[in-house]
């Protein structure tokens, strides 16, 4: 039987040598869970990556560290919207299949303007002769 594309997959990379990128977000991805303790821990990003750093588990700069750290860990939290129970324990080939299209609706030209008198603008009024009482 023909292995299925994740297991071709893993076989090329497990022969292909890694590139210094791949082997940073290796070494992120592995030390993950930890991570994800510390900051809900309250510890700021940076202690964490000295903290690291000094223990030779990451050797990448800080500005990747942290941008691993944006893209892995809080972006996925910050843009993912909680599925409802029915549409988690749906398979996803069913799920799509009952899908509902909204059909478009037809956009309407915005009312134009009249041509001749242009729009008089809210706000700021100057009045070149001023009001005596005003001063008062």
């Amino acid at each position: 039987m023909a292995k299925n594309l994740s297991e071709r997959i893993a076989d090329r990379m497990r022969n292909k040598k890694a590139s210094p990128g791949a082997q940073n977000r290796g070494t992120f991805l592995a030390l993950k869970g930890e991570i994800v303790h510390a900051l809900d821990n309250g510890w700021p990003v940076k202690t964490i990556w000295e903290t690291l750093h000094e223990e030779g588990k990451v050797t990448f700069s800080y500005q990747a560290f942290r941008n691993y750290v944006n893209s892995l860990i809080l972006s996925p939290k910050q843009g993912a919207a909680p599925k409802a129970p029915a549409e988690e324990a749906r398979p996803a080939s069913q799920a799509s299949k009952e899908k509902k299209t909204v059909p478009a609706t037809p956009r309407t030209p915005a009312p134009k303007s009249d041509p001749a008198k242009p729009p008089t603008p809210a706000g700021f009024k100057f009045d070149a002769k001023p009001n005596k009482e005003d001063y008062l």
